[in-house]
């Protein structure tokens, strides 16, 4: 599986410390910080940006097609998902070629195309993520 795990720096670590004490804030955490990482990670699919907004090089087949770069098929997106941890949360694929469509193949002359883990926007939301856990009583 070719995933990235949730380690959005300090603010966010320290905050997880305290949802680590109550399991039932810990499962929703991960639940819904792991349903918005998916959804981020699609939307730069749609967007055909890496995690910094840099536009991706578009693909041979997409310039052939005059369609969309890592959009053939539409497998690689369909197939991210999330696993919610008891400390956190995973969220990736299972397609075997998705680790070479994020770094490329030098030796094929494949481009990266970055599109897993997470940039400013992205600790932003989990951060609103943990915040709105902590100020409700579940």
């Amino acid at each position: 599986m070719f995933d990235a795990e949730l380690s959005g720096g300090d603010e966010i670590i320290r905050r997880l410390g305290d949802l680590r004490f109550d399991s039932k804030k810990m499962q929703k955490f991960s639940r819904l910080a792991g349903a918005e990482m998916v959804h981020q990670t699609e939307e730069r699919f749609y967007n055909q940006h890496d995690l910094e907004r840099s536009p991706w090089i578009p693909s041979q087949r997409a310039i052939a097609d005059q369609g969309k770069t890592l959009r053939d098929t539409g497998r690689l997106m369909a197939s991210l998902t999330y696993v919610a941890l008891p400390d956190g949360v995973k969220w990736g694929t299972n397609v075997v070629y998705a680790k070479s469509m994020h770094y490329g193949r030098p030796e094929l002359n494949v481009a990266g195309r970055p599109y897993m883990g997470m940039n400013e926007n992205d600790r932003a939301s989990v951060l609103n993520i943990i915040n709105r856990i902590m100020d409700v009583d579940l």
